[in-house]
């Protein structure tokens, strides 16, 4: 199981509350551009040490997330903040059961 910082779940959690408000529509497509080019950094590191058998199930789940993280954004860049906002609740939920957080009671 991965480790997710304080830092990186409480900016998840603030970005859950943007999607919300349509007027911040715009920064929240940043942020999850942002989010998207990390992820695909990661997933391209982990590619690059794919002759390790462990790191296989790694990069499915990077991918895993980019594809959620990915359709979070269409439908934003659609203007279907609903729909978004019910994607992102999926993937706090994906995190929650993929990822341990560093400090308790971050989630």
């Amino acid at each position: 199981m991965l480790i997710i910082s304080k830092e990186a779940m409480e900016s998840i959690l603030s970005l859950k509350a943007k999607i919300a408000d349509t007027a911040r529509t715009a920064e929240c497509i940043a942020d999850l551009e942002k989010m998207i080019e990390v992820k695909d950094s990661h997933l391209y590191r982990a590619d690059c040490g794919s002759c390790c058998g462990s790191i296989c199930s790694l990069t499915y789940q990077i991918d895993n997330e980019l594809g959620m993280l990915q359709e979070i954004l269409g439908f934003l860049k659609e203007g279907n903040s609903k729909k978004a906002a019910s994607l992102f609740e999926e993937y706090i939920a994906f995190l929650k059961v993929n990822y341990q957080p560093e400090s308790p009671n971050i989630w």
